[in-house]
């Protein structure tokens, strides 16, 4: 139920200051894997599989470049045909730097006042699930727990799907509810928002009765409805409703915006409530000569903080080898700037200025537009009448690397145009059926 299309957040990233390392990472895969080959040898009516992936994010950049590592495991047992059980594990390792203060082109203090944080950090996150299938329907719940050095998330989902005319359609009805916390720096009770302070680490974040950090609530609902359609054996469609509400602290407790011309800086300042709302259109086309599918899409969003957005995506896959396949991928993406963005808060209306009593930092809701050009290799292999090794009755494996432009029209750090606006993203994968 993804409603950003930008990467970073995908990947787990807030741009913002952390000083926490990386803890110890990869014990609980190698538990999964343990717990599935037993699973595997105890059980013979049971089937296990583990899926492993491993994504790479590299935004280069002199003074704010960003990395995130992101692996991940997930186990699946099925103790019937009509139940399957999942847990999986994910952690987003993040290190790299940001800019700390967003300063416009008419402000005095020039990018000088543009300042380094260093982001280093590590999400973890638990989570499970439990899905019931019976002959066309299929329930599914589940739920996740997310910690890291200055965020917690807790959530919980639920779908139901079932299919009609002899398996031709397919309709599914999707809810998930988020509970976050953010820690924030401890303002002094009714200081106006022009005065607070932007916070410069996660030390003291979550700690009893800390005299120095706050805690802010997240709320988030989600609602998805789908539609799935084979209109030929050749041909299907899908359309996809989404809808999202948000309450909360919305701004990054880290990034300060420039105010005055003498370079005074205040926290970022966002609305505290958000509705989005995205409906897309996918297509999927199997050409027979080629051997080869074709698949487009088109996706329309819009919030009410007047952002508007167009993605549109084109997608070819084809068997090179019966084992083999090669998928290439092409997304363009363009959106509108919120109604309160503006470059320069420094200034006076109606070219710069403060766009009522809000002000930004952020990067994604100015104008931009995006392009991704990627491709990915999977290969299949079964298992005969023999298990491969001697363990495994299915084995899967994927190599992808995408690479990323961005173009900002209305958005510099004191006057100059970011630097960091290409980035790579590798990944590698690996599932395993016991």
């Amino acid at each position: 139920m993804r409603t950003s299309p930008d990467p970073r957040r995908a990947a787990g990233i807030r741009r913002s200051g952390s000083n926490h390392p990386a803890s110890r990472r990869g014990l609980l895969a190698l538990v999964l894997t343990t717990v599935a080959w037993l699973l595997a040898r105890t059980a013979g009516a049971q089937a296990a599989e583990v899926d492993s992936r491993v994504t790479l994010f590299h935004e280069p950049a002199k003074g704010s470049s960003m990395t995130v590592y992101t692996p991940s495991t997930d186990l699946t047992v099925r103790p019937w045909d009509f139940l399957a059980v999942t847990g999986g594990w994910e952690a987003d390792i993040v290190s790299g730097a940001s800019e700390r203060v967003k300063t416009g082109p008419l402000s005095r203090a020039g990018p000088d006042a543009i300042t380094g944080a260093s982001v280093n950090d590590v999400r973890h996150i638990g989570r499970g699930s439990v899905t019931v299938r019976r002959d066309a329907t299929q329930l599914r719940a589940g739920g996740s727990v997310s910690v890291e050095n200055d965020y917690k998330s807790n959530a919980v989902h639920a779908s139901a799907r079932t299919d009609l005319f002899q398996h031709s359609s397919q309709l599914e009805i999707a809810y998930a509810r988020n509970w976050d916390t953010v820690c924030d720096l401890a303002h002094a009770p009714n200081t106006d928002a022009t005065l607070r302070q932007p916070l410069d680490n996660s030390t003291g974040c979550f700690q009893p009765n800390s005299a120095t950090r706050s805690e802010a609530p997240i709320r988030t609902d989600a609602l998805q409805l789908t539609w799935s359609q084979a209109w030929t054996p050749v041909l299907t469609t899908q359309v996809v409703y989404t809808g999202q509400l948000q309450a909360g602290l919305l701004s990054d407790p880290y990034r300060a915006v420039s105010l005055s011309p003498s370079g005074q800086y205040a926290q970022e300042h966002h609305p505290e409530n958000r509705a989005r709302q995205a409906i897309a259109l996918r297509g999927a086309y199997y050409v027979r000569p080629l051997k080869g599918a074709v698949r487009a899409g088109v996706r329309g969003y819009r919030d009410t903080w007047h952002i508007m957005s167009g993605t549109f995506e084109l997608e070819g896959e084809k068997y090179i080898f019966p084992w083999l396949r090669l998928r290439v991928t092409g997304r363009y993406y363009r959106q509108t700037a919120a109604l309160f963005w503006s470059d320069d808060y420094t200034g006076g209306e109606p070219q710069y200025g403060p766009r009522g009593q809000y002000w930004s930092g952020d990067r994604e809701v100015s104008p931009f537009s995006s392009y991704l050009a990627g491709a990915r290799a999977v290969g299949t292999w079964a298992a005969g009448e023999r298990r491969i090794v001697g363990i495994f009755e299915g084995l899967q494996a994927g190599l992808g690397f995408d690479v990323l432009f961005y173009g900002y029209s209305d958005f510099t750090l004191g006057g100059r145009k970011p630097s960091d606006t290409t980035a790579y993203i590798g990944s590698l994968s690996f599932t395993a059926l016991f």
